[in-house]
């Protein structure tokens, strides 16, 4: 076993307590950065069939708005009819709308001395 109580690793695995310590963090904090790449503009597709996580996330988004809002306020569609991604992007930015009405309010700065 290692020193971190887990199973045994190979010397020259990226896994176990010295992993954290070969990731470099330009941010304060204890993660490891994982860099994705940017995908090109042709991958966007607003007409394209909504997925199973997308389609999971209207179904969230659906019942935070039935538990939340007033009937008056509620958008009125249904899960079931929301099938690509732009019907899905709208409605989600909708209700989200909705139910923060306020804004997104950036944290403010500590100044640095």
């Amino acid at each position: 076993m290692n020193k971190a109580g887990g199973k045994k690793t190979k010397p020259g695995s990226k896994r176990g307590p010295t992993a954290a310590k070969q990731a470099t963090s330009v941010l304060p904090g204890d993660y490891t950065s994982i860099p994705a790449p940017i995908p090109p503009p042709s991958a966007f597709n607003k007409n394209r069939p909504a997925g199973c996580l997308l389609l999971a996330q209207v179904r969230h988004f659906h019942y935070a708005e039935s538990a939340r809002l007033p009937k008056e306020n509620r958008d009125g569609r249904r899960p079931e009819d929301i099938r690509t991604e732009a019907e899905a992007a709208a409605y989600i930015a909708k209700i989200t709308k909705l139910l923060h009405p306020q804004g997104y309010k950036r944290p403010k700065q500590k100044p640095s001395s």
